[in-house]
């Protein structure tokens, strides 16, 4: 069983033990039984009107949102909790120094000025001193290795002239997609360009006023020492430019266990479901 199948396998089983049906693949019933609480509505909305058919099955698959190894139920689980209540127990626990409490969204998306539609950030840290965090959130998505035949970007973000990073002021970023697109810099577990298309957006929209997180479910073995590495060579290419920082799911869930913040249940569904069967 390689390392993804081992990770649905135990959330299929974590949900089996409180008495949830899964499927086969790990999908439930309904969305709502992937959560700890059900969503605030300003949550629900947002991802009905994001363009990720997170909670909406179509005719040929059901709703991501469904799916125990899903990255937004998991983004959900973790930060929805804290977008009604005082959040600088979570705000110290990612290292960041805002002292008042900060509003927390879903599913955002900042135009980059290129044809289609912006890609969706899955939670957005909006700071009482104006800044913005956006943070990507990974489950089991890193798990699978990327093609390396197919372009990392499409045509679009390569215009004759001045580069769309560069023109955003992101010069390093300008470098380190150009390098990426040419094959000459590769990653296999990271994805690097979502994470460079997110920078793009922010900075058309914000100037400088953002960071980009990147919080990620970590697994043991050969994929997640790749991973590791190849965040570490991400943060070193463009880190500074973007506010950039990487943080496992699971040292935030101790940071926030260490401070006791949060409710005990939801410390304990946290625990039981993504900490514990994880190992």
């Amino acid at each position: 069983m390689n390392t993804k199948a081992a990770v649905v396998s135990r959330q299929i089983a974590w949900a089996r033990s409180i008495g949830l049906e899964p499927d086969d693949k790990g999908y439930l019933a309904s969305y709502e039984e992937n959560l700890f609480q059900s969503m605030r509505p300003a949550t629900k909305s947002a991802f009905l009107s994001g363009s990720g058919s997170e909670l909406q099955d179509s005719p040929s698959s059901p709703a991501k949102m469904r799916a125990l190894h899903s990255s937004s139920a998991l983004a959900v689980n973790f930060f929805d909790f804290w977008a009604g209540v005082a959040n600088t127990h979570l705000l110290s626990a990612l290292g960041l120094p805002d002292t008042k409490n900060a509003l927390v969204r879903f599913e955002a998306q900042y135009p980059t000025g290129l044809p289609g539609n912006p890609p969706n950030l899955d939670v957005v840290i909006e700071l009482s001193g104006g800044d913005v965090v956006g943070i990507e959130s990974k489950f089991t998505e890193w798990l699978t290795p990327k093609k390396g035949s197919a372009p990392v970007f499409k045509e679009k973000y390569f215009p004759a002239g001045e580069g769309v990073w560069s023109r955003a002021g992101l010069q390093q970023c300008q470098k380190l997609a150009g390098s990426m697109q040419s094959k000459d810099v590769q990653f296999t577990h990271l994805d690097a360009s979502q994470l460079l298309k997110h920078s793009l957006g922010l900075a058309v929209n914000l100037g400088r006023a953002f960071r980009l997180f990147y919080i990620y479910m970590d697994c043991e073995g050969p994929e997640g020492t790749l991973h590791r590495s190849e965040i570490s060579s991400f943060a070193d290419a463009v880190g500074s430019e973007i506010g950039f920082m990487a943080m496992s799911y699971q040292e935030l869930f101790s940071a926030l266990n260490a401070k006791e913040a949060g409710s005990a249940d939801y410390r304990n569904y946290l625990r039981a479901r993504y900490l514990q069967a994880a190992s």
